[in-house]
C-alpha cells in the first residue's frame, strides 16, 4: 500500500484539480437550482475531459414532496436579488471583505448591510419576496426585544451573536408573525476573520432543505461587525430597513452525475462527493478530487471491482440515487469512500472516519493497514487515526445495513473554519490538497483491487485490535459481553473478505482469529449488564426496521413532532441502535451495543430518551414492534383503581406521558383511562399552563419558551403531551381563560371549576380551579410524575400572602394579530424547595406534611407510580405548616439567590 500511495500521489495533477475547484466554486456560489444545474453539467463535462465515456447526468424531483428513504427532496429555489438596506444609517468604520465593492461608494444616509449580488451568502437560501412587488420597508427588532415582548409581526428580527439560525429560532419567530431574520452567527466567531456565514439549512424541521410545508420567510446573513451595528441601532431606537428580494420557491429538479471505471466484477466501489455547497473545501474540492483521482485510476490496470463516481446533493441526492438503484444495495455495492471536507490547509492532519460497524466491511481492516503503512511517508499527510471512532455521519449514512454501503471518510481534521465566506480557494494549499486527493484515491484503489496477501495482515490487525479491546473491556459493566461484541466485529470484517477470496481461505482466517480471541477472553470477568428501570423496559422490547434507510425527515409524522422524533439521529447513539436493529436483539442489548460503539456508558435519561424515541418511531410506522411491554388502557385503569380513584371523583391531574414507560396509543390512552376511572359522573382537570410572560418577578424573559398567549394554539402548553392531546384531540373539552395558568378538562363540575377564573387574576387565587376544586373536595392525581409539580402549594402561598409572589407582565395575542400587555398580580416567580423533581418528597414541606399525617397513596404503574392526595388534608396541613414557618416552601441552598433573598 505504501508503494501504491506513492504511485497515485505521483499521478495527481494538483494544478488541474485546483482549476476545477475554482470553476465549480464559482458556479455554485449563487446557491440557486440554476447554479446547481450549471455545476452538475460542468462536473459531467470535466469527467468527459478526464477520459470518461460513460458519464450519466440524472435528475430527481425538487418538488419539496417526493421522498427517498425518508429524505424529502427540497423545493427548488431561484433568486437574483436579495438586499437589506438600513435607512438613515451610516456604515461602520471597517467593513468585511464581502462589502469591498461598496467601500468606495459615495457617502449616503443609507447603508446596504447585505446584498446577494455582492456576495450570495448574504441571502439565506429559501428566502422569498417579502411582498408582490419584491420590496418592503419595515423595521428591525432585536431577538432580545422580541423575547421581552416587542411585537415582531411584519418585521425582521436581528438574532443575538451566538444564536444559530435553525428551526428552534425560526419556528417561534414565524409563529410570532415575523417577516424573517437577520443573522450574524459565525462558527469560530472569535477566531475567524470578520466574514459571512453560509446558512446551510434554515427550515422548521429536521429536513436540511426547504420543503412544501416550510413557511415563507426572508433571511439575511451578515458579518459580526455589521450585526453589532444593527443591534446597536435597533436597541437605541426605531431602525427602519428596506428589504428587497425576488426569491421564489418553485417545482424543479435536482441533478446528479455518475460515471464508472469498469472492473472485472460488476460489483462496485463508490467514490462519493456531494455537489451544491458553495465553498472551496465543502465541497468543490471533493468533487474535483474524485475527478482527478478517478482520472489516475482510469489509467491504471483494470480494478477487480468497478469504481462508480457519484456526485449529488449531500444526503438527499445520494438517498435518491441509492433508491433509484433499488435501495438495498449490499449485493451490488461493496462499499464507498466519501470525499468531503478535504485536506486543503497546510499543517492540518488528516483522519479516516470509520463507518458504523453494523454492516461489517473488509474496507475497515484495509483502511487500518493503510494508515499504518503510509504513516511517516514523506509525501503522505500526517494522520490522526482512531479505529474506535465509528459513525453514521453525513454521507456515511448509507453504512446503515438496510442500504448496505459501508462508507469510509478520509478527511481533514476540523480547523474551526466552517461554512463561511473566507473558505475560498485562496485558503487551499496545493501540496496539502494533493496529499488529500492521494489519500482518498489510494483508499479507493485498495478497496477496488484487494489482494489475497492482505488477509493475513488483516488477521494480524484484528489480533492487535482485540488485544487493545481486552484492555478496554474493564471500563464496561459486562466485560465479557463487550469483548464478544468486539470479536464479532473483527470476525465480520474478515468474513467480508469472502467478496473476493475463496470461502475456505476466509473461513480458516476467521477460525484462527477465533482461537486467538478465545485465549484473550480467558479470565475476563463476565460481569452483568448495567441495570435500571429504563434498561429493563428496553430489554422487554424487540423491534425491526420497516423501511430502507435511516428515518431522517420524519415525513410520516405531523410537522410538530418531527424534530423530536429525529432526535439528531445521524449524530447520536440512535443511529447505532437503529443500524443494529435486526428483529432479534432486544432494545436493551441494542443500547449496550451503541455504548460499545461509542466507548462510553449512557445515563438513565439518555436511555429513557432512546426508548421513548424508538417507541414513537414505531407509532409512525418507521419500525415494527415485535415484542413489547407498553402499557394499555386496562393497566392504567387498574392502577388508578388501586391507588383509590373512584367513580365520581373530581381530580386535578398532573401527568408525564413517559413517566411510567411507553404507552400503547400514547396520550389518548391515558386520557381514556382517566375517563373510565372517574366515570360519567366524575371530573378531571388538567393544567394547560403557558409562558406568555416577558417580565416575571425581577427578570426579563430571555427564553424561546415564551409565547404570547393564544388560546387556539395547544402547542404553547409546557405541561406535557397529555394536556396538549386533550386540547388537540378530545371533543367537548372546557378550558379556563387564564393567560398563564389555565386548566382544561371534562365532567359535570368542569364549568363550575373553570369559568370563574378571570384571564388576569392571580394564578392560584380562591377563584382559580385550585380553590374551586378544594371547595368541592377534590383530589390530586399524579400519573408518572413526582410531587414536584404540585401546583396546589401555590394556592397555599396565595392564601398565606407570601411576600415572594410578584406581578408578571404578559403578552396576549388579539384577534387582529396585535399583542396586548396584561399584568397578572401575585404571580409565581423564582425557585421552590419542592421543585426538585427526584427529591420532592424529601423537601421540607412534604417531610413535615407526611409527619403531620398527610396521606400520599401510591400504586405502581409500569416504570413509575400513580399518586393520589386529597386536597382537604393537604390544605389544612399546608396552612398550619406555613403559619409555623413562612419559609417552608423555600430552599436552604445558600447559592439560590431567590430563596436566600426571602
Amino acid at each position: 500500500m505504501r508503494a501504491l500511495y506513492r504511485e497515485i500521489y505521483a499521478a495527481i495533477d494538483v494544478a488541474a484539480a485546483m482549476r476545477r475547484v475554482k470553476v465549480l466554486t464559482a458556479l455554485e456560489l449563487g446557491q440557486t437550482f440554476s447554479h446547481y444545474h450549471a455545476s452538475a453539467r460542468r462536473a459531467a463535462e470535466m469527467l468527459r475531459e478526464a477520459g470518461f465515456q460513460n458519464v450519466e447526468e440524472l435528475a430527481f424531483p425538487a418538488d419539496g414532496q417526493t421522498t427517498y428513504q425518508d429524505k424529502r427532496m427540497p423545493l427548488a429555489w431561484e433568486a437574483t436579488l436579495g438586499r437589506l438596506t438600513l435607512l438613515d444609517t451610516s456604515p461602520p468604520a471597517l467593513l468585511p471583505a464581502v462589502h469591498a465593492s461598496r467601500k468606495n461608494a459615495p457617502a449616503c444616509r443609507d447603508f446596504v448591510a447585505a446584498d446577494y449580488q455582492v456576495h450570495p451568502f448574504h441571502l439565506i437560501k429559501g428566502s422569498v419576496a417579502p411582498s408582490p412587488s419584491g420590496s418592503v420597508v419595515t423595521s428591525i427588532a432585536t431577538e432580545a426585544q422580541v423575547l421581552a415582548g416587542e411585537n415582531p409581526r411584519g418585521r425582521l428580527v436581528m438574532l443575538e451573536p451566538l444564536t444559530r439560525p435553525t428551526a428552534a429560532v425560526l419556528t417561534p419567530l414565524l409563529d410570532f408573525g415575523a417577516l424573517g431574520i437577520v443573522s450574524d452567527y459565525l462558527v469560530g466567531r472569535y477566531d475567524t476573520p470578520d466574514c459571512v456565514q453560509w446558512v446551510a439549512a434554515c427550515t422548521e424541521g429536521p429536513n436540511w432543505h426547504v420543503g412544501r410545508d416550510d413557511r415563507e420567510f426572508v433571511g439575511f446573513s451578515v458579518s459580526p461587525r455589521v450585526g453589532d451595528l444593527i443591534r446597536e441601532k435597533a436597541r437605541n431606537g426605531l431602525l427602519r430597513a428596506k428589504v428587497e428580494c425576488d426569491g421564489r420557491r418553485v417545482v424543479g429538479t435536482i441533478p446528479a452525475v455518475t460515471a464508472v471505471v469498469p472492473g472485472e466484477s460488476r460489483q462496485e466501489v463508490w467514490m462519493l462527493a456531494h455537489l451544491f455547497e458553495p465553498l472551496a473545501n465543502d465541497n468543490s474540492s471533493g468533487v474535483a478530487a474524485v475527478i482527478e483521482g478517478a482520472r489516475a485510476l482510469l489509467r491504471r490496470e483494470k480494478p477487480h471491482f468497478s469504481i462508480r463516481l457519484v456526485f449529488g446533493m449531500e444526503l438527499y441526492g445520494f438517498a435518491a440515487y441509492a433508491a433509484s438503484r433499488g435501495g438495498a444495495l449490499a449485493a451490488e455495492v461493496v462499499g464507498a469512500v466519501n470525499h468531503d471536507a478535504m485536506l486543503t490547509v497546510n499543517g492540518r492532519p488528516a483522519m479516516i472516519q470509520m463507518p458504523g460497524p453494523a454492516k461489517p466491511f473488509y474496507g475497515g481492516s484495509l483502511a487500518e493497514i493503510m494508515v499504518r503503512q503510509i504513516t511517516g511517508l514523506d509525501v503522505a499527510p500526517a494522520l490522526e487515526f482512531d479505529r474506535t471512532d465509528c459513525r453514521y455521519h453525513d454521507d456515511m449514512f448509507m453504512s446503515d445495513p438496510t442500504v448496505g454501503v459501508p462508507t469510509l471518510w478520509p478527511r481533514s481534521q476540523p480547523d474551526g473554519f466552517w461554512h463561511n465566506s473566507v473558505q475560498t480557494t485562496a485558503r487551499m494549499d496545493p501540496e496539502a490538497y494533493r496529499r488529500g486527493i492521494a489519500l482518498g484515491t489510494t483508499l479507493t484503489a485498495v478497496l477496488a483491487t484487494p489482494r489475497r496477501e492482505w488477509l493475513a495482515e488483516a488477521v494480524a490487525q484484528s489480533r492487535r485490535n482485540l488485544a487493545e479491546d481486552r484492555e478496554r473491556a474493564s471500563a464496561f459493566a459486562a466485560p465479557a459481553e463487550f469483548f464478544e461484541y468486539c470479536r464479532w466485529r473483527e470476525a465480520g470484517r474478515l468474513l467480508d473478505f469472502g467478496r473476493f477470496l475463496p470461502a475456505p481461505v476466509v473461513a480458516e482466517a476467521v477460525s484462527a482469529l477465533g482461537r486467538e480471541s478465545a485465549a484473550l477472553a480467558s479470565g475476563l470477568a463476565v460481569g452483568a449488564p448495567s441495570s435500571s428501570p429504563w434498561r429493563e423496559c428496553a430489554a422487554g422490547m424487540v423491534f425491526e426496521r420497516s423501511a430502507i434507510g435511516f428515518p431522517q425527515d420524519m415525513v410520516a409524522a405531523p410537522k410538530r413532532v418531527r424534530r423530536s422524533l429525529n432526535a439528531g439521529l445521524l449524530y447520536s447513539p440512535l443511529s447505532h441502535v437503529l443500524a443494529a436493529m435486526n428483529g432479534e436483539a432486544d432494545l436493551g442489548r441494542l443500547i449496550r451495543l451503541a455504548e460499545y460503539d461509542l466507548g462510553a456508558a449512557l445515563g438513565e435519561d439518555d436511555v429513557k430518551n432512546l426508548v421513548t424515541t424508538v417507541y414513537r418511531q414505531a407509532d409512525y410506522g418507521y419500525l415494527k414492534l415485535l415484542r413489547g411491554n407498553g402499557l394499555d388502557q386496562a393497566a392504567i385503569v387498574s392502577a388508578l383503581q388501586r391507588v383509590g380513584v373512584r367513580a365520581g371523583d373530581l381530580l386535578l391531574v398532573h401527568s408525564s406521558l413517559s413517566g411510567c414507560g411507553p404507552v400503547q396509543g400514547g396520550a389518548a390512552t391515558v386520557i381514556q383511562a382517566i375517563r373510565a376511572a372517574v366515570g360519567p359522573g366524575g371530573t378531571a382537570l388538567f393544567p394547560t399552563f403557558t409562558r406568555p410572560f416577558v417580565f416575571l418577578g425581577s427578570s426579563v424573559n430571555r427564553s424561546y419558551q415564551y409565547r404570547p398567549f393564544d388560546a387556539s394554539d395547544p402547542e404553547q402548553l409546557w405541561t406535557g403531551e397529555i394536556p396538549r392531546a386533550l386540547l388537540r384531540e378530545q371533543p367537548g373539552i372546557r378550558r379556563s381563560r387564564h393567560v398563564t395558568h389555565s386548566w382544561a378538562g371534562f365532567g359535570p363540575l368542569a364549568a363550575a371549576c373553570l369559568d370563574e377564573h378571570a384571564p388576569a387574576a392571580p394564578p392560584a387565587s380562591e377563584e382559580s380551579p385550585l380553590g374551586q376544586a378544594r371547595r368541592r373536595h377534590g383530589r390530586i392525581l399524579y400519573v408518572g410524575c413526582s410531587l414536584a409539580v404540585t401546583t396546589f402549594l401555590h394556592y397555599l402561598e396565595h392564601a398565606g400572602e407570601m411576600p415572594f409572589l410578584a406581578p408578571a407582565v404578559c403578552r396576549v395575542v388579539q384577534p387582529d394579530g396585535s399583542l396586548q400587555t396584561v399584568v397578572v398580580p401575585r404571580h409565581l416567580p423564582g425557585h421552590r424547595d419542592f421543585y426538585r423533581r427526584r427529591q420532592a418528597e424529601k423537601s421540607k414541606f412534604f417531610q413535615r406534611a407526611i409527619a403531620s399525617g398527610l396521606e400520599i397513596r401510591r400504586a405502581r404503574l409500569g416504570l413509575g407510580d400513580v399518586l393520589l392526595v386529597d386536597l382537604e388534608p393537604l390544605d389544612a396541613i399546608g396552612r398550619k405548616l406555613l403559619r409555623e414557618d413562612p419559609r417552608v416552601f423555600l430552599c436552604d441552598d445558600p447559592e439560590c439567590d431567590f430563596c436566600r433573598r426571602f
